[in-house]
């Protein structure tokens, strides 16, 4: 090649790049023009569907917000964490081009239900749920797995904006009943405002009766609470078989769904189930016909007593470390035991002047009155909520009692007849016996606080709890089929005063509740001085550093002023309880419920539709005169649900879907007939049943 040739091209280059340049220039100068009018068009829109949204973003003023017109002449960004552009030179072709990964391989969240033979048989729910659970379990053994995302999915969780640019075309592929979008920037969904077609993304969502959730600015910390309180709201079997999409790489991101799987076994936790809120209602009432005194409203403290020092004893491992402690200032300190850590209490001759217990079946009952001297249970006072057994009061010296929250006998007696006038719900008192006790130390005004054994886990697997509980054998070795029940679904979590301990799913949503209680009671200080797992916002403190003031007041005289001021009498009237449980009504409730299903379906997404409506129509009681009945049948109808949904995202072929399906409903349809007649005998319904537990209990046996 010559000079002159050589020349020629050069002069070809620089004109080809003049001419890109200049397109490029035409394209920044489009996008410019063109951003301003989608931002506004965005803005209307979400004021329209998500205001919130729209007042928080309107005037929103970025950060670091570094953007810029790609080859395309779409709008691209920096990413601030790389320091590279967030797309490539087609941000829209190389988003499509991740959808159609994303549907070819889709990642479903998925849960497992233990359907131990065997257990609780009489309750009705576990009987037709571990039917409905078989039938899925079984085709599986038998049908073509689910490869491919369907045309209809129930719901998605979208970690990533971004830009926006995947939204459009993942709506455009399959319809999604459910979508929850979550970005950890700001900036980032500030951005899509003026990129993305947000209004046109709205409005098929909403053409569609479908439902969109936003989480902007979201951390690893808050995220699964967030997502679990939302599906509360919900319902908590939009997390079961749902799409998950990563939409762009990114350490934030990275670290919330690792968070997020680490987390997501709370989701199945505190449903509840049709039965539990039957005795809910029985045990409510004839609880209510005892007139006991139950926590008042808005308790309050006079200044001398509020400082007064209490104690709550779990029955965690290291109790017996910290009993040395609570012998030298059982005389000083209000002690409230919980649960089994009673009995480790009496071994060591001490007997505590609040005993708390949180279990509705009537294992409460028989494990006190075959494991406790009646005598010793006839000098302890016995603090509880309403839906314990109602045989239980009869055993302790004083019995006060307070309102668990959701509860059906708890809408009926404190929200309906009472209308929140002398009580109220107690908030954050369960899964765990030591969230009772931390509640009603909280509730009645009590402002320091200790917590011994509770531990909400464990350092070594083989020592779970007190080893002069009823968990382990009189030579102090474990009994394996209580330690295998106890250790299921094991786990690790940050300790008090080690890095790790071991927890469980049930521990460590009961270690999460008692930190949210703490957060709400600001002028309650709570020393943890358990060897356990963390809890937020408590101090922790060993339990030999304690030091008790030698000036404190009278504690006999703080104990009656607790029983004699915080709690009054709850009066009661028959007729008026039997009215508002509504037999009738739950009749014609269960009845279409059944009318959802109870017919031939031609696709998966004609069955998805139908079971959104038939929840709608179960939460549409949920603020009205028969709230109750909706708090009896939602847990169920979520366990339901959920293995619905497990069925409808496991299989590739619509028709075996429908042939599954169809046998699952039937099954959904006897349960539903069962449930009306059951609730025909809800006031006489105290719970009867021998726990299995008893005999795991008993060392003699």
């Amino acid at each position: 090649m010559n000079l002159e040739q050589e020349f020629e091209e050069l002069i070809e280059h620089a004109e080809q790049q003049v001419q890109l340049a200049a397109q490029h220039h035409q394209l920044e100068k489009s996008l410019i023009k063109s951003m301003p009018k989608q931002f506004e068009k965005n803005i209307q829109a979400f004021i329209k569907y998500l205001p919130d949204i729209a007042e928080e973003f309107r005037h929103y003023k970025p950060k670091n917000l570094n953007l810029f017109c790609s080859k395309s002449g779409e709008l691209n960004i920096i990413d601030n964490a790389t320091k590279s552009p967030l797309y490539g030179h087609e941000p829209s072709k190389q988003c499509e081009k991740q959808v159609e990964k994303v549907l070819k391989k889709p990642q479903f969240s998925s849960l497992e239900f233990g359907m131990n033979e065997g257990l609780d048989d009489e309750f009705i729910h576990t009987t037709y749920v571990r039917q409905m659970y078989q039938v899925y379990l079984d085709a599986k053994q038998k049908y073509e797995k689910l490869t491919e995302a369907p045309d209809h999915i129930g719901s998605s969780i979208i970690f990533g904006i971004g830009l926006g640019y995947h939204l459009k075309p993942l709506l455009d592929a399959v319809t999604i009943d459910h979508i929850y979008l979550c970005e950890p920037d700001r900036d980032l969904f500030f951005a899509s405002l003026y990129s993305c077609d947000w209004a046109s993304i709205l409005e098929i969502i909403d053409e569609r009766d479908g439902n969109i959730v936003l989480n902007i600015g979201v951390t690893y910390e808050k995220f699964t609470v967030d997502f679990i309180n939302e599906m509360k709201h919900r319902g908590a079997f939009n997390s079961v078989a749902t799409l998950l999409y990563q939409h762009y790489p990114s350490e934030a991101l990275t670290q919330l769904i690792k968070q997020f799987h680490k987390d997501f076994h709370m989701v199945a936790i505190g449903w509840g189930f049709y039965d539990d809120g039957v005795i809910s209602i029985a045990h409510d009432y004839n609880n209510a016909k005892q007139r006991l005194p139950t926590l008042r409203k808005d308790a309050k403290l006079a200044t001398k007593w509020r400082s007064m020092p209490v104690f709550i004893v779990g029955n965690g491992p290291s109790l017996d470390e910290t009993m040395p402690s609570i012998l030298e200032y059982r005389d000083k300190a209000v002690i409230i035991s919980c649960g089994s850590a009673l009995l480790p209490l009496l071994k060591h001759n001490i007997i505590p002047d609040f005993h708390v217990a949180l279990e509705r079946t009537r294992f409460t009952f028989d494990y006190y009155n075959e494991f406790i001297d009646h005598e010793i249970l006839q000098q302890i006072n016995f603090l509880t909520v309403n839906v314990m057994h109602p045989e239980c009061a009869s055993l302790f010296k004083w019995t006060g009692m307070a309102f668990k929250a959701a509860e059906p006998g708890t809408t009926i007696s404190c929200e309906f007849i009472d209308g929140y006038k002398q009580f109220r719900p107690m908030k954050y008192c369960n899964p765990v016996v030591a969230n009772t006790a931390l509640a009603f130390a909280c509730n009645m005004g009590c402002e320091e606080i200790y917590l011994m054994g509770v531990d909400g886990g464990y350092k070594d697997p083989k020592y779970h709890h007190s080893k002069s509980s009823s968990y382990f054998n009189d030579d102090g070795s474990d009994k394996e089929d209580l330690s295998k029940l106890i250790r299921a679904g094991e786990m690790q979590t940050e300790g008090n005063f080690t890095d790790v301990v071991y927890t469980t799913a049930f521990f460590s949503v009961g270690n999460d509740q008692l930190g949210t209680l703490l957060r709400d009671f600001p002028q309650v200080n709570c020393f943890n001085c358990s060897d356990g797992a963390k809890i937020k916002n408590s101090t922790p403190l060993r339990h030999d550093d304690i030091l008790l003031s030698s000036h404190l007041a009278d504690k006999n005289e703080f104990i009656e002023v607790l029983k004699n001021e915080q709690f009054i009498q709850r009066e009661f009237d028959e007729n008026e309880y039997q009215n508002w449980v509504a037999i009738d009504k739950f009749s014609q409730v269960c009845d279409d419920l059944i009318k959802f299903v109870d017919r031939d379906f031609e696709s998966r997404s004609e069955i998805a539709i139908a079971l959104k409506l038939q929840v709608r129509y179960l939460y549409s009681y949920g603020n009205t005169r028969y709230r109750h009945l909706y708090f009896l049948l939602d847990g169920s109808i979520t366990y339901i649900h959920s293995i619905f949904r497990m069925i409808q995202y496991s299989f590739a072929k619509d028709e075996d879907v429908l042939k599954i399906m169809s046998e699952a409903f039937e099954i959904f349809i006897e349960y539903m007939t069962e449930a009306k007649k059951k609730y025909r005998g809800v006031l006489t319904a105290n719970d009867s049943q021998r726990s299995y537990l008893m005999n795991m209990l008993d060392s003699k046996k």
